[in-house]
């Protein structure tokens, strides 16, 4: 009687599922040509205690059994492991960690077979007399320790009665069902504690038995008390690279409904209605979820509302956007300075406070003339109206700071400076930057008319046009040193500045570079004389369009670019032509979240994806090769570019870990390069890997061991410059983009 009790009541607890909570959709394909090994791999986070069941459907079929999940495993510790020849379909964990799931073909399918992986998260519920009874699996490292097979045979079926604190006298007739039931395997404690909760008595006592009862409802679809921000910090701006960041116990395993039900991002507009911010949510750890805006408005305030699970507001927050500043001077008489630091107002939103930024708040400003510093206005003062100091006059507006200040004061350079609190930062940076020279003989211009030939116009602009032949170098010394060699704007309108973020850069493979920026859409290429020779690209979700293109790579005339907020590939001829993209939904048959970084290594194309911390693998024509993603000996996470040699891949995570892996996906090195934001990656053709750093400001290079060999010296800018990407072409010219100056800086090695 009492193994007939520890059946019922372990039925009674896993077999019911009015509660399920999906934690986890997996679309894949194994192909017709697969071989007898073919398996595919997917990680998840789970919880201690929670009742997992599998569901496998045929896509367009419904349910199979085609396709069957083999083995789940921890990965953290691989004895924690469930196993089943004839395939897993619910299992109770007993760690907490990432699992991973392997899926195989069942034996004698052929063809191709294309599946849909539900992961559902079940609560305990009085089973209906219909209802089969489940088959529960615990881990390896339980069993091998304790464990007591039952095998209820149909003499054992009884009517029972189960009690527990929320249900009583509840009759569950198990009979048509216990003669075909599976073998239920479970720790002998277990055992024994389940018996002693339900007849109030054991044979013998066991020490730590813990009872078994029914899971509370899973919280990870649904967090109680609402996510909370915890970046940007009040007070702080925010950064357009990183985005808002919320924690929350399990909020990485919310649902997008949920997501979208329990957190609310929006601007206000002029006509006082709320615009939702699009924008794209990923997890890069766990009880971590991120939100980056599709595009950042410079001034914006945003409103961010969070909401518990019940539907009511939590919290509110408001974060500002730095304003796109300009930073100009006029001299008012022989005497006076004027300098003005201005930003435009933006029409479509509510034109107060509670709309856009009117007054710098949390920003210093700072002045020096001619190398020494004369004073730093703080923000309290910025905030009044007007004020003096020092001789230095100021007068508040909105959208405004001007200033007067005494020629004599000024020998030959005057310097301002604007500090502003950015999130990320340990103290107010340096964000804009601006100088004005002292005429020697005021009223002389410089700059004169130069009498030029039409033909003389004609071969200058044929030659600025042009793309300079090179000649690859055999070699470069790890002690090599780097030197500025030209500097170029790559907008050409204040429109355009105001929006732009140069995101990466390519070389050509004849030589000319390739642009790819993010918040203007747009792909554009030029020649090492800055001249723009073409460009192509606009916003929406059309064939062709930009979502957030964060990534581009260029293989003989193709262009391929990666689309953070679209969730796909682009390809384009390098004449700006669309030719096809690679989605989730697609032929392809694979999942992409959210790609990042992309290149080529021979004629296979590696893709980073953040949403699934995966590497994957394509041809050219955008067919699926495979991927490769974390192990408990190298885990990837957050991996935001990728860049590949003959022999190995390289890795930058968001962390600022470089690995090394090999083109199968088996981990060989990692290094630290001491990124706080890691950007951008490149390997060069000498064995040296470069890493922008943008939260440092910084371009380093480093030996495949991870030892630092040199630094690029920040070019002069009117900010200090902001290194989202780099490029080095085969003769040593490094191309670096610089999204705080909307510029792109070439560097030569010294001969």
């Amino acid at each position: 009687m009492k193994r007939f009790v520890v059946i019922a009541l372990v039925m009674f607890l896993v077999a019911s599922s009015a509660f399920a909570e999906r934690l986890f959709d997996y679309r894949g394909v194994f192909s017709a040509d697969r071989g007898d090994d073919a398996k595919i791999t997917n990680y998840i986070l789970l919880k201690k205690g929670s009742q997992i069941r599998f569901e496998i459907e045929e896509q367009g079929h419904g349910a199979t059994d085609k396709v069957r999940v083999a083995r789940v495993q921890l990965t953290s510790d691989t004895t924690i492991n469930f196993a089943e020849e004839a395939g897993i379909t619910s299992l109770t964990l007993t760690e907490t960690g990432i699992y991973e799931i392997a899926l195989v073909p069942a034996a004698g399918v052929s063809g191709e077979i294309r599946f849909v992986l539900k992961v559902v998260e079940t609560t305990g519920e009085t089973a209906s007399p219909d209802q089969p009874a489940a088959t529960v699996l615990t881990s390896e490292k339980e069993s091998a320790s304790a464990a007591a097979l039952i095998t209820p045979a149909a003499s054992d079926a009884l009517p029972a009665v189960i009690s527990d604190s929320t249900s009583i006298a509840s009759s569950v007739d198990v009979a048509s069902d216990v003669a075909s039931a599976a073998a239920i395997l479970l720790p002998a404690n277990a055992v024994a504690s389940a018996v002693e909760n339900v007849l109030g008595t054991t044979t013998s006592p066991i020490e730590s038995a813990t009872p078994i009862t029914a899971s509370e409802a899973a919280a990870f679809n649904a967090i109680g008390t609402g996510p909370v921000l915890s970046a940007p910090q009040p007070g702080y701006f925010l950064n357009p690279f990183v985005g808002f960041k919320f924690t929350a116990d399990s909020i990485n395993l919310m649902a997008e409904a949920d997501r979208q039900r329990q957190i609310k991002i929006y601007n206000m507009l002029v006509d006082g209605s709320q615009s939702p911010v699009a924008g794209s949510f990923f997890s890069p750890e766990p009880d971590v979820l991120m939100f980056l805006p599709q595009a950042v408005i410079p001034g914006a305030i945003y409103y961010l509302d969070t909401f518990d699970a019940a539907g009511n507001k939590a919290s509110s927050y408001q974060i500002a956007a730095m304003p796109e500043l300009s930073i100009s001077f006029k001299p008012a008489d022989s005497e006076l300075l004027l300098i003005s630091v201005s930003w435009s107002p933006r029409s479509e939103l509510l034109a107060n406070p509670a709309g856009q930024v009117l007054a710098l708040t949390n920003c210093d400003v700072g002045f020096s003339a001619d190398g020494t510093r004369l004073f730093q206005l703080n923000s309290e003062q910025i905030l009044q109206p007007f004020g003096s100091h020092e001789r230095i006059n100021w007068r508040a507006r909105p959208y405004s700071l001007e200033l007067e200040m005494p020629l004599a004061l000024i020998a030959s350079e005057c310097n301002v400076e604007i500090f502003a609190a950015l999130d990320g930062a340990a103290a107010k940076t340096s964000a804009y930057r601006a100088a004005w020279h002292k005429p020697t003989e005021p009223g002389v211009d410089d700059f004169s008319d130069v009498e030029a030939s039409d033909d003389q116009i004609y071969e200058k602009a044929k030659e600025e046009f042009s793309i300079q032949p090179f000649t690859a170098r055999e070699q470069l010394p790890d002690n090599a040193s780097f030197t500025l060699e030209k500097s170029f704007l790559l907008v050409d309108n204040e429109a355009d500045s105001l929006l732009s973020w140069p995101q990466d850069v390519v070389w050509d493979e004849n030589g000319s570079l390739w642009v790819l920026d993010s918040q203007l859409r747009r792909v554009s290429n030029f020649n090492t004389a800055g001249i723009l020779r073409t460009s192509f690209g606009s916003r929406g979700d059309t064939p062709g369009g930009f979502g957030l293109p964060v990534a581009l790579t260029q293989k003989n005339s193709t262009l391929f670019v990666s689309d953070t907020a679209r969730h796909a590939i682009h390809k384009f001829t390098t004449d700006g032509l669309f030719v096809v993209s690679i989605f989730s939904e697609s032929d392809t048959g694979v999942v992409i979240d959210l790609p990042g970084g992309i290149c080529f290594r021979k004629d296979e194309m590696w893709v980073a994806d953040r949403g699934t911390a995966r590497i994957l693998c394509f041809n050219q024509q955008g067919g699926f090769l495979g991927s490769f993603g974390s192990t408990p000996s190298a885990p990837i996470e957050s991996p935001v570019s990728v860049r590949a040699d003959q022999d190995s891949l390289f890795i930058l995570e968001k962390n600022g870990l470089v690995k090394k892996f090999s083109p199968m996906g088996q981990f060989d090195a990692t290094f630290q390069s001491g990124s706080s934001d890691g950007s951008g990656l490149e390997v060069d053709r000498w064995g040296g890997v470069w890493v922008c750093d943008a939260g440092l400001f910084r371009v380093l290079r480093f030996s495949r061991k991870g030892a630092t060999l040199s630094e690029l010296k920040a070019p002069p800018a009117p900010k200090p410059w902001l290194p989202t990407s780099i490029a080095v072409r085969s003769d040593g010219k490094v191309a670096v983009t610089d999204a705080a100056n909307k510029m792109l800086h070439i560097f030569s090695a010294a001969e």
